[in-house]
């Protein structure tokens, strides 16, 4: 119980994936995705942003390989944001997957198969360039 502090509100905060391999994901995310790189500390962690959203990225190391793959992050847009986000997705040429999380959501997975989900405004998946893989099976692994 926080009794009469303060409350903190706002604090900057950012997800992690894991990774395999920082440099193969590095590549992905600022290549493949466009991502920018913020920052690399240049020992397997950094930092990629893209519209304002800040990921950060840990390659794994012997006792915690096996978190590599496991982060899925949602991400809820609202309608302004709909329009550069499926302009980027079909300029990049990123493939996505619809599935039904609730609701119709849109699923880009990385190279380890860490996952954003992304809340469409309107359910409204038409003009992404590729049209999205469908499935059901959200736990499903693509092949590598």
């Amino acid at each position: 119980m926080i009794g009469a502090e303060k409350i903190v509100s706002n604090l900057y905060a950012r997800s992690v994936f894991c990774v395999a391999d920082a440099d193969r994901s590095r590549r992905y995310y600022t290549e493949q995705l466009g991502f920018s790189l913020d920052w690399d500390s240049n020992d397997g962690v950094f930092q990629v942003s893209l519209f304002g959203f800040e990921l950060i990225l840990n390659q794994v190391e012997d006792r915690t390989r096996t978190r590599a793959g496991h982060g899925r992050l949602f991400i809820g847009l609202e309608d302004d944001q709909d329009a550069p986000l499926r302009k980027h997705i079909a300029g990049k040429g990123i493939q996505t997957i619809r599935v039904q999380w609730g609701r119709p959501t849109l699923v880009i997975r990385d190279v380890d198969a860490n996952e954003l989900f992304f809340w469409m405004p309107h359910d409204n998946f038409s003009d992404l360039g590729k049209p999205p893989l469908e499935s059901s099976d959200i736990t499903e692994v693509p092949s590598r």
